[in-house]
């Protein structure tokens, strides 16, 4: 079965649908719900994670799409409160085709909930990697509340790590400021959980717009919260009446980090004993360090 010499995608479908022996197209609604749409009957889709698209990647796509047609069709469905259809996936490639003329795409068209809707966009972005940290963390936020999940569940869906989704959703507790310069690209998702141990707003955009200036590592990071959250140097480990071992702040560093809460430890040199303190801001935090630790409630 050959391909059919037709014009380019969102212009003529010949480049993507088989065709028979005697090159006669195929009724595209019968070819797994794909036809063509007009562009001017899609309208975006409410649920799309990723808020921000860049302009240069966009005339790229387009200009690619101008030579050799759109390879993937978007994916749609009926719009029940009005004509036309709603985009599930596949915004920038809408995009690069209104920046090329096209009049119309190539889409597939579903029949899916707000909930899967929601989720089939969450999904395409993280295959292509598309989202920035808080792009991905509001999108998993509203998932949980949307479908009730719990995030082990969600982890299963999208073929995550449990810990890494948990983490990531943390970040929605840091001032909007501090949000905004990670969704900017000026700092990353290591260099800003630490912050999270920090208990006030206001010191937290502080360490922030200090991490830019100082080009820190998230190691420094990590070193310079620790500072403000033990600023006496010569701590006393309980019943020791010795300096708190540096081995013991470094334990402390790592677990201030993989569970992105103020952890204490103390320890007695004569006896071996100690405990380990894990501090959590409301019952939702407290519920994500135990399912971190292994404990479902």
């Amino acid at each position: 079965m050959a391909l059919g010499k037709g014009k380019v995608l969102g212009r003529g479908l010949g480049n993507l649908i088989p065709v028979n022996e005697k090159n006669v197209e195929l009724n595209t609604d019968d070819v797994s719900g794909l036809r063509e749409i007009r562009i001017s009957e899609i309208v975006p889709n409410p649920h799309q994670p990723r808020k921000h698209f860049s302009e240069t990647a966009i005339q790229e796509l387009s200009q690619t799409i101008q030579q050799h047609g759109v390879i993937q069709p978007i994916v749609v469905q009926k719009n029940t409160a009005g004509a036309g259809f709603i985009l599930i996936a596949g915004e920038r490639r809408l995009r690069a085709c209104k920046l090329a003329g096209f009049q119309k795409i190539p889409a597939i068209v579903k029949d899916v909930s707000d909930a899967d809707m929601m989720e089939l966009a969450l999904i395409e972005n993280l295959q292509r990697e598309d989202l920035n940290p808080i792009e991905e963390a509001q999108a998993y936020q509203n998932l949980i509340e949307k479908r009730s999940l719990k995030v082990t569940d969600l982890a299963t869906r999208v073929g995550k790590n449990r810990s890494t989704i948990a983490n990531l959703i943390r970040l929605l507790g840091l001032p909007s400021q501090v949000q905004d310069l990670i969704k900017e690209g000026k700092l990353s998702e290591g260099q800003t959980r630490p912050l999270l141990s920090l208990p006030e707003t206001k010191k937290q955009i502080e360490v922030a717009n200090k991490i830019i200036t100082e080009n820190w590592t998230a190691r420094e990071v990590e070193n310079y919260v620790s500072s403000i959250l033990n600023p006496d140097k010569k701590q006393k480990s309980s019943g020791s009446g010795s300096e708190k071992d540096a081995s013991i702040v470094k334990i402390e560093g790592k677990l201030r980090n993989k569970f992105s809460a103020k952890v204490e430890i103390s320890h007695n040199d004569n006896n071996g004993k100690g405990k380990i303190t894990f501090n959590y801001a409301n019952l939702s935090d407290m519920e994500r360090i135990l399912e971190q630790l292994g404990l479902k409630l």
